[in-house]
């Protein structure tokens, strides 16, 4: 709890320092202050006259630049567009389409009233004596200026306001709203675990702990012999998060692996949903109000709560926003294609070491939206494949090792077999189970599992979608938008659709792509997850639009604000989360937390947990984060080949003849002897996994059997510290 606590106030004290730098001088403008024209003068106080930026020693970002930018080029327009009248003459169509594009915000009627604005920014015509391009304060020339929503122009009307202190409201409500969900596992860090996850906190609690153990031993940092002893674990084939095990793993060796995934739940939620809201604040202009819903749902929907039982691969996608926004840029056609380029491939890189998956389902989501645009004669600036290639290269650059390590390093594996996982089409407007007012036996029923409830959107969200697509159809970005939601639940469907259990005969699309290479092993039922943040922004867009209608109808400003914020609101009640169930672990035996298991585990031995640790039980692994990875243990939990040419993936370790006798006795929990044969095949196992030590925790499951199994072959063991032990490196050799 404390190191939870600590943290978050670490993530408030960041909020203040940005609440201070947003407050800043010449970081206060506004959409009103862009459309008031030049000041004639600097004011007294000191503070620079409106589109210029103020002296200072100080870097500026780009979008202020972009805000500065975007006021000269509205002036030069509006100039222009003067000197035309004045002399009689007609406007250049550069001039007009500038002026009406900077003119829409103000005389502009619902938003996504049409338009024929192309996805880059309109070309102007070539510069000529009396059409100079704007200037820096210095009088040399400057860039062509773009308006930041160049990329949207068809969508709504204006500009988004800029950034300011109000903006912070939001994180400090998702960070809020992210101690809520995750109430239980604050309180119990050490003690607790999220059981609707089975066993998935312990494996990734292993994955920081391997990292952080490999990083203070300087060791690769891409494998593990700590599990499935003497042969390891490849960490890249596995979903080891090493883009936030790395950087986290100081926390993880002061205070515990449990903190860390801890840590990572919070804040990534929290981030998550911040990165949206900011991504909508950025190419929308809609309320904040609205981009804070949008970011809501984004952040904390079905899906992200699912995967919050035990998933921070899914949890944290707070790099997706802004993989995103780089692309639009590009897009949008950027000044600085080459240096956008790199910013793109090392965020892209970044995502792979966390969640490749996630990045996967990010591409499929850009493409689809990318090819509506297209059909419609949206085409990106050529600059674009300059970045693009620059993006793609330095990514390749960064995970080109790591890649080939976890497609053909040690313990990798090519393909990997995965039950039927595609959505229930009742799931898609069905409720979850940690929603407020579900029945969790109703969900279960339509889900894998309570980690794999993707969709879950409910009725009144698709409600409002379709409302929302209908109010604004005219605007092609909302139709995009409209189909990525459309594609991606279609995929998620998998290979044949059903309706409440029962099939319906009908091929799903995932027949298409089950063969397909890498592909082929993502769950289709993930795919809903690309639909989530596309319904917020559709969300935020018919919130804003309500709020512009309502606003344009009684003739003033603020009646539609609460119009469209309360609609929205009645959307979002079917997906309101409820915090995860959290259930205590089983109690760390003192043969561990005492440094007993050193009396009999040598240096380069291992540990063999009777029975041995699985999907289901790996509390093995926990003993290890308490003896702070210093012994390495037999089997485990995790993703390797199965031995065959085919190089097919397995979960847990290929079977031994000890390890299978383990665990049978423990499922029918039955004392089972063995013969003098089965007892010499026993043996060669604990040679070749170099064990020193079988532990057997008392009061168990399946304990007594256990213990007299083991016994009638390796004889009596000794009871210390809570666990029984026997000591074999009289069979080992005493090597290990």
């Amino acid at each position: 709890m404390t190191w939870s606590v600590l943290a978050g106030a670490g993530v408030l004290l960041v909020l203040l320092a940005g609440a201070w730098w947003l407050g800043r001088e010449g970081w206060r403008g506004s959409a009103e202050d862009a459309a008031a024209g030049p000041a004639t003068d600097d004011a007294e106080d000191g503070t620079a006259p409106d589109g210029v930026l103020p002296l200072a020693f100080r870097g500026y970002r780009m979008d202020q630049v972009d805000d500065v930018l975007d006021r000269l080029e509205a002036r030069i327009a509006d100039r222009d567009a003067e000197l035309a009248a004045l002399r009689g003459g007609p406007r250049s169509e550069g001039e007009a389409t500038t002026a009406e594009a900077t003119s829409r915000g103000s005389d502009s009627g619902a938003p996504g009233s049409g338009g024929t604005a192309t996805l880059v920014a309109a070309p102007t015509t070539a510069p000529t004596e009396r059409d100079e391009r704007p200037s820096r304060p210095d009088g040399t020339p400057g860039w062509p200026a773009r308006r930041p929503l160049a990329v949207l122009d068809d969508l709504v009307h204006g500009t988004p306001p800029p950034l300011g202190r109000l903006d912070l409201v939001a994180p400090v409500l998702y960070l809020l709203l992210a101690a809520y969900v995750t109430m239980h596992l604050l309180g119990a860090v050490r003690t607790g675990y999220l059981s609707q996850g089975v066993q998935d906190q312990q494996a990734f609690e292993w994955y920081f702990g391997a990292t952080a153990h490999n990083l203070a031993t300087f060791s690769n940092p891409l494998s593990s012999d700590l599990q499935n002893f003497p042969a390891g674990v490849n960490l890249m084939a596995n979903a080891a998060v090493l883009g936030l095990g790395l950087p986290l793993a100081p926390l993880t060796l002061l205070a515990g692996p449990q903190a860390t995934f801890v840590l990572v739940e919070l804040l990534g939620l929290a981030l998550t949903a911040t990165g949206w809201y900011w991504l909508v604040r950025r190419w929308f202009p809609v309320h904040p109000a609205a981009a804070a819903l949008a970011g809501a749902l984004a952040g904390f929907g079905p899906g992200m709560v699912s995967h919050a039982n035990g998933h921070p691969n899914f949890v944290v996608q707070a790099l997706v926003p802004v993989l995103v926004d780089r692309l639009l840029v590009l897009a949008r056609g950027s000044r600085r294609p080459v240096r956008d380029g790199v910013v793109l491939g090392l965020v892209a890189a970044w995502q792979v070491l966390i969640g490749e998956e996630v990045l996967l389902l990010t591409a499929v989501g850009v493409a689809v939206f990318g090819l509506v645009l297209l059909a419609h004669g949206r085409r990106p600036d050529p600059s674009a494949l300059r970045g693009l290639g620059t993006g793609v290269g330095v990514a390749l650059a960064v995970t080109a090792l790591p890649l080939w390590w976890q497609f053909f390093g040690p313990q990798s594996y090519a393909t990997i077999w995965h039950p039927p996982a595609g959505n229930d089409l009742a799931q898609l407007w069905g409720r979850a189970t940690r929603t407020v007012g579900a029945d969790p036996w109703a969900s279960a029923a339509l889900s894998m599992n309570r980690t794999e409830e993707n969709s879950f959107f409910g009725v009144a969200l698709w409600v409002a979608a379709a409302l929302t697509v209908l109010l604004l159809w005219r605007s092609v970005v909302v139709r995009a938008l409209a189909v990525v939601v459309v594609v991606t639940c279609w995929l998620s469907l998998g290979e044949e659709l059903t309706l409440h259990g029962r099939s319906l005969g009908v091929p799903g699309p995932w027949a298409l792509l089950e063969h397909v290479p890498v592909v082929q092993n993502v769950l289709p039922t993930r795919f809903a997850l690309v639909a989530l943040p596309v319904l917020g922004v559709l969300l935020a867009l018919g919130a804003d639009a309500v709020r512009r209608l309502v606003d344009g109808y009684v003739g003033e400003t603020g009646p539609g604000l609460a119009v469209g914020v309360v609609a929205a609101l009645l959307a979002l009640v079917p997906v309101l989360p409820t915090p995860l169930v959290v259930d205590p672990r089983d109690p760390m035996p003192a043969f561990f937390s005492s440094g007993t298991w050193r009396d009999y585990v040598d240096d380069g031995g291992s540990v063999l947990a009777v029975p041995p640790p699985n999907v289901a039980d790996t509390r093995a692994l926990e003993w290890q984060a308490e003896a702070r990875w210093d012994f390495p243990v037999v089997a485990g939990y995790f993703v390797g080949p199965d031995g065959s040419p085919e190089r097919v993936g397995q979960y847990g370790a290929s079977p031994t003849g000890l390890t299978q006798w383990l665990a049978q006795i423990a499922q029918d929990d039955v004392a089972l002897p063995a013969g003098e044969l089965e007892a010499q095949g026993f043996e060669a196992d604990l040679r070749a996994g170099r064990v020193d030590a079988l532990v057997l925790p008392q009061g168990r499951p399946s304990a007594d059997a256990l213990r007299e199994s083991v016994t009638g072959v390796f004889g009596a063991p000794d009871e210390v510290g809570g666990v029984y032990v026997w000591d074999v490196r009289r069979i080992t050799d005493g090597a290990g």
